[in-house]
Order: C-alpha cells, then structure tokens, then sequence
C-alpha cells in the first residue's frame, strides 16, 4: 500500500487538515472506518462509485457517486475495500468543511452525500481532472484548485466555537461544557447549538470521539498495554468504561484492535476478518 499525505498553505489550511492519497491495496476485501468527527471528501479514481455498509442502519448497504462527501460521523461503517484501491481525499478539520460545501455540518452528520448534489457539474469535472493528473502532487494541485474557488471569504467562525474546539481537539478535556461555555464567554445552551452547527455534533459527542480517537492513535503505537492504566491516560474513568466506549465507536474490543494492526491499513481504518 502507498500512502501519502500533503498539507495545503494558506488560506486552505485554515480550514484543511491535509489531502491525502491512496493506491496499491488493500489485499483484503473489508474495512472499517472508525468515527472522527470530521468531514472528508473523497474520489475515488478507479470505479466511478463507491460502496459503504453502515450495520447501524435498517438498510445498510449504499451506493454513491465516486466523488463523495462523508459528513462527520458518530459512528463506524465498512467499505468494500477491493473497489478502493486508488483513492484522493481531502481531511477537513473540525467544522471547517462547510466553507467549501455550502452545507451545515449538521446536515452531514452520520451520512454521505454524492458531491455533485453539493456541487452540481463541477463535480464530475473535479474527478475527471483528477484522474487525468499523473502523479500525487498533481492531484493535490487540481484538488487545492477546485477548493480555492469554492472558498467563502465572508465567513469567520466565532470565538467561542474556535476557543471550545482548542479544548476539545486534544481528545482527553475533563472540564464539563458549562465551564467550556463559560470561558468562551457564552451561555451552556449558546455554545451547543453554535458548536453542533459549526462541527456537526454536540461538544459532549465530539469529545467522546475525539478521546475514542486519541485511545485509537495510541493502540496503534504501543505494545500491549496494562488495561486500567491505558485507560486512564486515555481520560476513561476506568477499564470497563473504555472497553464500553471502544466497542460503541468501534464494534470491536481493545483486544480486536490490537490484532488488526498486523494489516497495514490507511489511519482511520481497519481491515476486518472475513
């Protein structure tokens, strides 16, 4: 598997985490892709379509166009890996995609959205310029391009969701979002709705993906941990109340995760057993 990763300049990167991309694999045919309480949107430069199964809905299989918004999501889904061996995507940070999309993160929340109901034909002409370009760097060019002219120069997001968000990107804040709210300089019930239209969920949500994240980060880099230490440090109260919270975002256990790191997978996700 290749992957690499490219992080824009200003203004781009006021709102873009970084692009990314991916070819050569996998070789197995299912992954899951865990929550992160972000925006991606993603092409897929082989099949003109992509493929999810989210087992949390009542009909779980979907298909999309193959250039695609997943909106943030609470939740885990899987993808038929064997259909997504080269891919382009665009990570945005926390509330920063609806600059580009022209819709709340709200509306995306727990779903995808085929780009061209977002951004009718200039859609189709993004993939098609993307797949034309030969190597990564020209990809992440046409894709930089496309967002540039999508751009909103009026919009600027309020100090008190930008001051929340420094509290809970590290994934492990203990303060309740009262005193969030507080220094923020807002009322409790101010700063959820402004955060829930901003990032797509409420902080108390965003901070439990985000420390699920934070947890999954150090799963990955670690050798087998002593259980009730790990989950402290990962700002669980105790083991049980980790074990609940992973299985929650992840429908796997601890002990899964572990085992699924002998598969190179892309960072969000991992490579099911079949």
């Amino acid at each position: 598997m290749y992957y690499t990763r490219h992080r824009p300049a200003p203004p781009l990167s006021d709102f873009v985490e970084f692009l990314w991309y991916l070819s050569e694999g996998p070789n197995h045919p299912t992954e899951r892709i865990l929550p992160g309480g972000t925006t991606e949107l993603v092409i897929n430069l082989r099949d003109n379509g992509i493929s999810i199964t989210d087992p949390q809905r009542r009909h779980p299989f979907r298909r999309f166009s193959g250039t695609v918004v997943a909106g943030p999501y609470s939740r885990y889904f899987d993808i038929d890996a064997s259909r997504h061996s080269e891919m382009l995507g665009v990570h945005f940070k926390p509330g920063g995609a609806r600059q580009f999309l022209g819709a709340s993160s709200s509306e995306l929340l727990d779903t995808h959205v085929d780009l061209d109901q977002l951004w009718n034909a200039d859609a189709d002409r993004l993939r098609t310029r993307a797949c034309e370009a030969r190597s990564p760097a020209m990809r992440f060019a046409v894709v930089e391009c496309a967002l540039m002219s999508r751009l909103r120069s009026d919009f600027v997001e309020s100090d008190g969701v930008a001051g929340a968000l420094h509290e809970l990107l590290p994934g492990a804040s203990t303060l309740p979002v009262g005193q969030i709210a507080e220094r923020a300089g807002l009322s409790h019930r101010h700063l959820i709705k402004k955060f829930t239209a901003s990032v797509g969920m409420t902080p108390k949500l965003f901070s439990r993906v985000r420390r699920f994240q934070r947890a999954m980060r150090q799963l990955r880099s670690c050798v087998p941990p002593h259980w009730s230490d790990f989950a402290v440090e990962c700002g669980y109260a105790d083991q049980a109340h980790m074990i609940r919270e992973i299985r929650v975002f992840s429908g796997l256990t601890p002990v899964q995760h572990l085992s699924s790191r002998r598969i190179e997978t892309k960072d969000d996700h991992i490579a099911l057993a079949t």
